[in-house]
C-alpha cells in the first residue's frame, strides 16, 4: 500500500475572550472527537462488505448436498488470483461453511452447484486526519487551532463472488460478494483463518430470511 501525505493548517482568527475552564472543556472535546475518529477509522479498515442477489422464486429449503461446478478454476492472468494455494483454501472455508450447516458435498447428483470468481483492483482513498489541537490562554485572543494531515492511500480491494445454481435448472438461485482489502499474512494459518472468515461473512446470508 502506497501512503502519500498532504500537512493542511486551519486556524481561526481572534474571537474573544475565554476563561481557564472553558479552554480545557474545549481542548477535552476536542481530543475526544479526534479518539473517536481514529477508532472509526481503524475500525472501517478491518471490515468486510457483504451483499447478495438471489431468485426469490426459488425453494431453497430443500437444498442438502452441493457440488463444484467447476473442479479446476479457470485461469485469469493475475499471479495473485491464479495462486492454487489461494484456491484451494477457499474451496476448503466453503466446504467447512457448509458442513456446519448441514449441506454436504453429494455422493451422486447433487441438488447445488457452487462456483466463486475472484478479482483484485487498485483503489485510491483521502482520508483526513485531525493530528493536533491548539487553543490560546485566557489572557491572549483565543487562537483555536486544528492541524489536520490529509493521507493519498493507494490499495487493493478484492471482491469474492460465490454463486450458486440449481441442479435441476442449472439457473442461478443465489449470489454472494464480499468486498474487502487485499492483506498479506505471516503464516499460511493466518490466510486460511482470514479466508474462513471472509466465506462465513458470505455464506452466513445464505439462504436469505424467509427463503430457508
Amino acid at each position: 500500500m502506497k501512503n502519500f501525505r498532504v500537512r493542511v493548517s486551519v486556524c481561526r482568527q481572534p474571537r474573544r475572550m475565554v476563561s481557564p475552564g472553558t479552554m480545557e472543556d474545549l481542548v477535552s472535546a476536542l481530543r475526544l472527537i479526534l479518539l473517536l475518529f481514529a477508532v472509526l477509522t481503524l475500525a472501517g479498515c478491518a471490515t468486510v462488505q457483504v451483499s447478495q442477489d438471489y431468485d426469490p422464486h426459488a425453494d431453497m429449503s430443500r437444498y442438502g448436498t452441493w457440488q463444484w461446478r467447476d473442479p479446476v478454476q479457470g485461469s485469469t492472468g493475475d499471479i495473485r488470483i491464479d495462486n492454487p494455494l489461494l484456491d484451494k483454501r477457499i474451496r476448503h472455508a466453503v466446504d467447512n461453511h457448509l458442513a456446519r450447516r448441514n449441506i454436504g458435498p453429494a455422493q451422486g447428483r447433487p441438488d447445488l452447484y457452487l462456483s466463486y470468481h475472484l478479482t483484485i483492483e487498485q483503489k485510491i482513498q483521502s482520508e483526513i486526519y485531525y493530528s493536533t489541537v491548539g487553543v490560546g490562554s485566557y489572557y491572549h485572543p483565543w487562537y483555536g487551532g486544528i492541524g489536520t494531515e490529509t493521507r493519498i492511500l493507494v490499495y487493493d480491494e478484492s471482491r469474492l463472488t460465490i454463486d450458486i445454481y440449481s441442479a435441476d435448472t442449472g439457473g442461478l438461485v443465489w449470489r454472494g460478494v464480499g468486498v474487502f482489502r487485499l492483506r498479506t499474512h505471516k503464516t499460511p494459518e493466518d490466510a486460511a483463518e482470514a479466508t474462513q472468515k471472509i466465506v462465513d461473512k458470505i455464506l452466513f446470508q445464505f439462504p436469505p430470511l424467509g427463503k430457508q
